[in-house]
């Protein structure tokens, strides 16, 4: 991944962590005068999903939110902040003060990446991604399928 795709400022190498056996993509839209991108990520031989929001700042990012699932620990979860997110740092993949949703001791509703005879793709993913974030995308049936929550 190029830094120019997501970029964090305060990251070593500036750009997000993603090794080779990740398959990404980058949605951006606009929202009440604001500018997002959303990074979507999936490992191609573990079960493990990212989709991180995050604002544009001046050329950098400020990350909202980050949903995850890992193959190492169960259930889908989020890492974000509650109440107001204009001062939270920029350019850092782990604000101050973020929380992870269910807490990794809660009880964990949907603890299966996707539903039985579904596997991950683009298109799953970008379904994924979309409905966690609440964009508005209009996914074939097989795709809607997989998502465990749907």
């Amino acid at each position: 991944m190029k830094t120019k795709d997501f970029p964090l400022s305060k990251k070593r190498g500036k750009a997000y962590p993603l090794t080779r056996r990740y398959r990404w993509q980058v949605m951006s839209f606009i929202a009440k005068g604001r500018n997002y991108r959303v990074l979507v990520a999936y490992h191609t031989l573990v079960p493990e999903f990212i989709a991180t929001l995050g604002e544009e700042v001046g050329g950098d990012f400020r990350i909202l939110a980050r949903w995850e699932f890992h193959a190492y620990h169960g259930g889908w979860h989020v890492h974000t902040v509650c109440g107001d997110t204009d001062n939270l740092s920029v350019g850092i993949v782990k604000p101050s003060g973020a929380r992870r949703i269910p807490d990794a001791r809660s009880y964990h509703r949907h603890m299966k990446m996707l539903n039985d005879g579904h596997a991950m793709s683009d298109a799953v993913a970008t379904a994924i991604a979309c409905s966690l974030v609440g964009i508005d995308l209009q996914p074939d049936i097989f795709v809607i399928d997989a998502m465990p929550w749907v």
